[in-house]
């Protein structure tokens, strides 16, 4: 009786760690991270995020974080075709998809306006 009782909390132990494996995988198929996009944005920018095709996407999509000046922060979704994006991907390409460089790509977008 001993045994059974075990070998059933395992497996409920099993299939809920399961469970909380796939809640937390977020890769939900036919979805895309942004749903519309903008070609240009003005503002103090502080950080930007280059998603590659995902499962269940099959753009690249360029979000990127804006401060407001009572230290809110914003995502806006940039259109990879406009200017302001392909300038953006042409710098992350630049310095190999370096997280710890992201600031170089910001400060010349800083620059050009």
């Amino acid at each position: 009786m001993a045994l059974s009782q075990r070998s059933g909390i395992l497996q409920l132990f099993v299939a809920a760690a399961v469970c909380i494996q796939l809640y937390q995988a977020h890769d939900f198929f036919g979805r895309c991270s942004c749903s519309s996009s903008i070609k240009f944005t003005k503002g103090n920018m502080s950080d930007f995020q280059v998603l590659e095709n995902q499962p269940g996407c099959d753009r690249t999509e360029l979000i990127v974080t804006m401060t407001g000046p009572d230290n809110s922060t914003e995502l806006l979704c940039l259109d990879t075709q406009g200017r302001m994006a392909q300038a953006f991907l042409k710098c992350w390409q630049r310095i190999n998809k370096d997280n710890s460089r992201k600031m170089e790509c910001i400060n010349k977008k800083r620059k050009a306006e």
